[in-house]
């Protein structure tokens, strides 16, 4: 019932779980607005960091715009446009592929690697911050919960 308490907290929903996948999504939205903040001053935002984590940690390789998606955490629509940014930026190049000219792929350059050593302290100082809200513990158990969530989705809902 609306109303209910469970386990002395005040719930505003007939199902606990409808409650737990809106306070899931405000705080992914919350997480998401912190790491594009630690990543403005550098001039990108957390969905060309995640790009360019990917393409590091491929480096010297470079990758297709196919295996870029299936690689992040976050799946969008977006990343042409992301990769166009970076490439913009100096941050990415492209390399067309003599064989398929349709397709490209991208390899982080030294700029963007540099963008990358200087985005880490400021990243490292949002989960500072973050930290002080949940202590390790509470992290732990809040990845357990998460785990325990999609672990039991099968692979095509993911």
């Amino acid at each position: 019932m609306p109303g209910q308490e469970h386990n002395g907290h005040q719930s505003r929903y007939r199902f606990p779980a409808l409650e737990a996948i809106l306070d899931i999504s405000m705080a992914a939205e919350y997480l998401r607005h912190q790491v594009d903040k630690a990543c403005a001053p550098l001039d990108i935002n957390g969905g060309q960091y995640a790009i360019l984590r990917l393409l590091k940690r491929a480096f010297p390789e470079s990758m297709s715009r196919t295996e870029i998606v299936k690689n992040l955490i976050e799946k969008t629509t977006d990343v042409t446009r992301q990769i166009d940014s970076l490439e913009k930026k100096g941050f990415v190049e492209r390399i067309r592929v003599k064989e398929d000219r349709r397709l490209s792929l991208a390899r982080i350059t030294p700029s963007g690697m540099e963008v990358m050593e200087k985005v880490d302290p400021l990243f490292f100082a949002m989960l500072s911050e973050i930290s002080k809200t949940i202590d390790e513990d509470e992290c732990k158990q809040l990845s357990m919960l998460c785990k325990k969530m999609y672990a039991s989705s099968s692979d095509e809902t993911r």
